[in-house]
């Protein structure tokens, strides 16, 4: 009554191809579920149509499952949507968290943290809000007129909301907004409700990405943009050298999720945190993951350092469990040096078991050695060295190591690249270990045993030299605590593997548009495990035009031309 009909949701959903609702308190989730039902019933009435929903929710006071799941048998017709919704609750740290539902077609932007400072970073359009915080006088902070002020902002003309309140100072607050307001019958003993349209011709839907984006990079960079297309109905696809998919530095045995936190909570730290959310739960979905937490060590010094001021703050626990020695112990599984601490959400993950299932709805051209871009008709030719062409509507490079390479080539300017070799050890499993049942992380990292073998890495060299060395493996073992190091069998026993990564000058990845129609999302570093699917996933938003969600101070530090703008202010 209130927020669908409110909205004319019915009406809207069956014209408009892709629609976003934005909404103020998530609570038990209920509106969500309305929504996906209702998404269904459209789609069961028209099962050819390729409708989208982007559902924005902000909520400061996260329930948890078992509150929710109680609720929500009270709606019994509503069972088998309250139960993909449980399945896929994020943790309940502040920041972004995405989940797919409907086969990616309907997806949930969850943003944990005061409203008022969230909407104030945002940047997304929206075509409906459900305004429903409570009520102004029990709940005033998400009924101020700095707080809906940005809800007009971040409407589109001819854009609604629905409320349950009419309260007086609220359609005040929301006519300065710029808002039409209108009330109507409320539900129930509630007298009135209130709707309102934004000011202004309805604006028309942005016209659809049409034709192919390719894709150039098969690794855990280019599947994740070719992911988050194909889940917006955009065909992506991916052209890599190598003969299959993961060749590169994506194509290690075992690696880690885990995020790189600081203590004074910057956007590469919130990134960070945003991405590890999404990138567990791709992994589980994937079936990828081969162990379900990550604990890191004080170790070495500088580690331990930065773990005794995290103890000083306040995190949350779901994100980051300071740990004292023995129970890091209890945890890992096998006795440890120190403490640390645990990261229930970080992940051992098989990375090539990752790339394959985000790349698994998209077209593969491997074995294509790329040699040459040009503009053409509009669009972009690829030709490679044995002189095929492709054409290509749209083009993201997501080429790893070979990123510099391409901004050359295409005369890409004031984006340093720096390219380093990192070789992973892989050490014959040791029977101290065999109970190791977490990653760990002390500035290298060792996996518990999968298939006989723990992973031990990676080695950081400078020369960009791509080669096997036996004194990486050396150092990979000497890095570990002392206590853990002499558990380790001879190198000489090791299997390894090299790779080359590439970053930039401040640790943090490229990706948003260079060019009109060229992308780019790389230097990933060796945090692409844990970024790229959510950064992945943004691009892809960026490019269709679909709602981005990480926010604006997060999105400047990821800007691919933020080095020339910060010398530009020198």
């Amino acid at each position: 009554h209130v927020f669908i009909d409110g909205n004319d949701l019915p009406a809207r959903l069956t014209t408009q191809h892709r629609f976003t609702i934005a909404e103020t308190g998530f609570g038990t989730g209920l509106n969500f579920l309305a929504v996906l039902a209702l998404y269904e019933d459209l789609q069961r009435a028209s099962p050819n149509s390729s409708r989208e929903i982007d559902f924005i929710s902000f909520e400061l006071r996260p329930l948890d499952a078992v509150v929710m799941a109680a609720v929500h048998r009270t709606f019994p017709a509503l069972a088998t949507y309250s139960a993909a919704l449980i399945d896929a609750l994020p943790p309940r740290w502040p920041g972004l968290h995405r989940r797919n539902f409907a086969d990616g077609r309907v997806r949930l932007h969850l943003i944990y943290g005061a409203a008022d400072s969230a909407l104030q970073q945002a940047d997304f359009r929206a075509d409906a809000w459900f305004l429903d915080g409570f009520t102004p006088a029990k709940n005033p902070s998400l009924w101020s007129a700095d707080l809906l002020g940005e809800v007009g902002r971040l409407t589109k003309a001819g854009g609604s909301f629905a409320s349950f309140t009419a309260a007086r100072i609220v359609r005040l607050h929301l006519t300065v907004a710029g808002f039409n307001i209108e009330k109507r019958p409320g539900f129930g003993r509630k007298r009135d409700m209130m709707i309102g349209r934004k000011n202004g011709p309805a604006q028309p839907a942005p016209p659809s990405v049409s034709g192919v984006v390719g894709v150039i990079g098969g690794g855990i960079a280019g599947a994740a943009v070719a992911a988050g297309l194909q889940v917006r109905g955009v065909d992506a696809q991916i052209i890599d050298k190598d003969t299959h998919l993961a060749a590169g530095a994506s194509g290690n045995r075992l690696g880690l999720q885990s995020p790189r936190l600081a203590v004074d909570h910057s956007p590469f730290s919130r990134l960070s945190a945003d991405c590890l959310s999404y990138a567990a739960w791709c992994s589980d979905r994937a079936g990828a993951s081969r162990a379900s937490k990550v604990v890191a060590l004080d170790w070495p010094d500088r580690e331990a350092v930065r773990h005794a001021k995290f103890r000083q703050q306040y995190w949350p626990d779901d994100l980051m469990r300071p740990m004292d020695k023995d129970t890091a112990a209890s945890v890992t599984g096998i006795a440890l040096p120190s403490g640390g601490m645990q990261y229930d959400q970080g992940r051992v993950v098989d990375p090539r078991a990752l790339v394959r299932y985000l790349a698994q709805k998209s077209g593969c051209y491997l074995g294509c050695d790329v040699a040459e871009i040009t503009r053409a008709d509009g669009g972009f030719h690829v030709i490679t060295a044995d002189r095929r062409v492709f054409y290509f509507d749209r083009i993201v490079l997501a080429a790893g190591s070979d990123l510099g390479w391409f901004h050359k080539m295409l005369a890409v300017e004031g984006i340093p690249v720096d390219i380093t070799t990192g070789q992973v050890s892989q050490v014959p499993a040791v029977a101290a270990l065999s109970w190791l049942q977490a990653g760990l992380s002390f500035g290298g990292y060792l996996t518990p045993a999968v298939e006989g073998w723990h992973d031990l890495g990676a080695s950081f060299d400078r020369t960009g030299l791509c080669r096997l060395s036996a004194a990486a493996d050396a150092a990979n073992r000497d890095r570990l605590p002392a206590a853990l190091a002499r558990l380790m069998p001879d190198p000489a026993r090791y299997r390894a593997r090299v790779s080359q990564r590439a970053s930039t000058p401040d640790r943090g990845p490229l990706s948003g548009r260079l060019a009109a129609g060229l992308y780019v999302l790389g230097a990933l570093g060796a945090r692409g495990l844990t970024t790229a699917p959510l950064l992945g996933d943004m691009l892809a938003a960026e490019i269709v035009g679909t709602p981005v969600t990480i926010d604006r101070p997060i999105r400047q530090v990821i800007d691919p031309f933020r080095f020339r703008m910060r010398a530009s202010r020198l």
